[in-house]
């Protein structure tokens, strides 16, 4: 039987005879192979040879089986084994990724195919090869004597050749003998190479060149490597022309088995100090940090490990400032066991102080168990308490040799009764009783044995009244679709009567050495305006405006070490968030001095996002204290100027010394395939504006992170984010 393109309207002839061919060739790969699909061939021409039990087609042929779709010029498909010869713009695609070439062989069961002088896209990745095959039954492609490369164009601006190229899509791209080219030009060797294409894709090789007032001129060079699918890390190797040279590890674990992990090393030979002008001593500055955490499911436990050896107290914030920006100056050491069920927690601590310059309280160890509102048969009693034991030793800072070592055994136990009620469906009232008992090993004055107790009782209550305003308006394009405007006034009674211990005759170690008598009620109130707005499909609610206020009022008045008593209204707090557009976001906080009736911190933010094209901020800093005057302006902008250039400016304004205390310029320039960024920056975390700083940065558009951070800068407010900070 044979079906050939003898008309002008045999493609319509063509379209009538389809369904019989279906099922023709489904009755004949029911014979050849049981249970497998049929291979519909669709073309200008197709021909079935029943005796060879053969499909020709020639002339836009196009096949789609199962996830695959396959399009050429001709192609041959053997029914019996499944395997088909194609030729002519031969294109497969599967998944996200396709392949070209001038002939493939393919087989639509085992998805196994080899293609000559062939093409791969799988973004971000593009290539070509003399052979590209890939294996059966696997999400794989294999290029032998070929490159690979993130420019999209004929000519790539860079491109990485290697003896053989392994692309699992959505996966990583293995590649051995590798040589990079910059146009024709090659740049160096490598015998493997490694890179991931899931969430994170950075950089295999990163060079920062700068220069800092601090460290003078610079060179930062990263190098990533993969031993396994599981264990990678960072070859770190820098030089500063004020510091010296500095090499280092940075080496991560992730498994299913036993968890994530990394472990960092950093080692420099200091020159900057006049020991060196004068002798050539060098000062021996580093850290080494591990980090662990398994979290075990059937055990619904996890361990967390974090150690941390330093050789000064200023290590981290002179050469990792982003790190010591994000996480303090006193890194933790700590190996912790946490173990969370459906009606308790336990945790397992030990924290110990491995650097003599911090004040730290080490836990050698501590036990504690937690249970939180646990429902009492099947009245509304609940129950909440907590336990722990600890072996406590207050260390100091070895500066100052005078002060020893504090150390104590302490356990302590609260237990609490609650009732939960709610009166007319909107009140919600938490009557509850408490009581607490700690023992310590001995007091600040060395007298042993002591027990301390106190009682505790209160009431929580809350209600919540709303109206509904039937109010429609697109006035300034504020898509308002009726309003709900919801009250929710809290009030909580508290009394803590005076324990047997006081508070001045122990060591504070934590916040359960600090319980003191307290007598009094804690006070809120929120406001919050919502409308109904589009959201994909359906109409949403959604927050347009929120208010929330609270205090705290005393009735019993404690005094201070010198006989001055407290306030009976605590601070004041306000809390102000608006969204009026969906890319429009205000916040603001304030906390007043009741006492002063003054603002001691006050926090404004306005940010501004247009999407790709731009984004702006502006943030306003103030506290005043009895240590400190603070009031800052802050500003933030990015702009994209056109499809190559782009800037960023970040700006922060001291008020008090009329100064810029830091600013940030940002250029980048779209290079097809690159990114180029020069950064201009001034000042630094200190205010001190005489530090300039200048670095130029190159990087893959496709891997846009690098292993170093660099900008020594307070962290941006992000749209959307309640309470960001500079």
């Amino acid at each position: 039987m044979s079906l050939k393109n003898r008309a002008p309207h045999s493609k319509h002839i063509l379209r009538l005879l389809i369904i019989p061919l279906y099922v023709l060739l489904s009755s004949a790969c029911a014979y050849c192979q049981s249970g497998s699909e049929p291979i519909i061939v669709n073309g200008d021409n197709v021909e079935y040879y029943q005796e060879k039990k053969q499909v020709v087609g020639t002339g836009n042929v196009s096949i789609a089986y199962k996830d695959v779709i396959l399009t050429c010029d001709r192609i041959t498909v053997d029914l019996a084994t499944r395997d088909a010869e194609a030729s002519g713009n031969v294109r497969i695609r599967q998944k996200d990724a396709y392949f070209t070439g001038d002939s493939i062989k393919y087989n639509f069961d085992t998805k196994k195919g080899e293609v000559l002088n062939g093409y791969i896209n799988a973004a971000p990745f593009y290539g070509r090869a003399k052979q590209l095959g890939k294996p059966a039954n696997k999400d794989e492609f294999i290029m032998n004597t070929g490159y690979v490369t993130t420019c999209d164009l004929d000519h790539p601006h860079y491109r990485i050749e290697a003896r053989q190229v392994k692309i699992y899509p959505e996966e990583k791209v293995v590649a051995k003998n590798v040589r990079l080219y910059a146009g024709n030009i090659p740049i160096f060797w490598i015998p493997y190479w490694v890179q991931p294409l899931g969430r994170e894709r950075k950089t295999h090789i990163t060079i920062t060149p700068g220069n800092s007032k601090d460290w003078g001129y610079y060179g930062l060079l990263a190098y990533r490597y993969y031993l396994t699918d599981h264990s990678r890390g960072d070859l770190l190797l820098d030089y500063r022309s004020k510091k010296g040279l500095a090499v280092g590890v940075n080496h991560y674990i992730d498994t299913r088995e036993v968890g994530r992990g990394a472990f960092k090393v950093y080692y420099t030979q200091e020159n900057n100090n006049l020991a060196f002008e004068k002798t050539g001593a060098v000062r021996d500055r580093y850290r080494f940090q591990y980090r662990h955490r398994w979290d075990m499911p059937d055990m619904d436990t996890s361990a967390i490990i974090e150690f941390n050896k330093l050789s000064d107290a200023n290590v981290i914030k002179d050469y990792f400032y982003n790190e010591y920006e994000e996480l303090g100056s006193t890194p933790d050491n700590y190996i912790s066991f946490i173990t969370a069920k459906k009606d308790y927690t336990s945790e397992f601590l030990v924290r110990f102080a491995p650097n003599p310059f911090y004040p730290v309280v080490e836990r050698l160890p501590e036990y504690k168990f937690d249970i939180l509102n646990y429902k009492i048969g099947k009245t509304n009693f609940y129950y909440s308490g907590n336990t722990s034991a600890s072996v406590l030793n207050l260390t100091y800072d070895k500066a100052f040799p005078k002060r020893k070592n504090v150390n104590v055994i302490r356990a302590n136990t609260y237990n609490e009764l609650s009732y939960s009620a709610r009166l007319f469906k909107a009140l919600s009232l938490r009557p509850y009783v408490a009581m607490g008992n700690t023992y310590y090993s001995r007091n600040k004055w060395g007298d042993t044995n002591q027990i301390r107790t106190y009682f505790q009782e209160g009431a929580d209550a809350s209600i919540k009244f709303y109206k509904i305003y039937d109010f429609n308006t697109d006035f300034l394009g504020l898509n308002i679709n009726r309003l709900r405007h919801i009250i929710t006034p809290t009030a909580g009674y508290y009394n803590i009567t005076t324990p047997t211990i006081s508070a001045n005759n122990l060591t504070r170690y934590d916040e359960i050495d600090a319980v003191a008598a307290a007598n009094g009620v804690t006070l809120g109130l929120e406001n919050r305006l919502q409308t109904k707005r589009k959201v994909g499909d359906q109409m949403r609610s959604v927050d347009l405006a929120t208010l929330m206020i609270n205090t705290d009022y005393q009735f019993r008045l404690n005094k201070d070490f010198w006989g001055v008593k407290s306030d009976r209204f605590n601070n004041l707090f306000f809390k102000l968030e608006l969204i009026p557009y969906s890319w429009l976001y205000i916040t603001s906080d304030m906390m007043i001095n009741t006492k002063l009736c003054s603002a001691e911190t006050a926090n404004v933010d306005f940010v501004a996002n247009g999407g790709k094209r731009w984004a702006l901020s502006a943030g306003l800093r103030y506290q005043d204290s009895a240590t400190m005057l603070s009031n800052q302006i802050t500003m933030s902008g990015r702009f994209k100027i056109n499809d190559a250039w782009s800037v960023r400016i970040y700006e922060r304004f001291d008020t008090e010394t009329k100064k810029w205390s830091q600013q940030e310029y940002v250029i980048t320039r779209d290079l097809h395939c690159w990114i180029a960024e020069i950064t201009i920056a001034q000042g630094d975390s200190t205010g001190n504006p005489a530090n300039t700083s200048l670095w130029f940065i190159m990087k893959l558009k496709a891997f846009p992170d690098y292993p170093i951070g660099m900008r020594q800068t307070y962290s941006r407010p992000r749209f959307g984010e309640a309470g960001a900070r500079q």
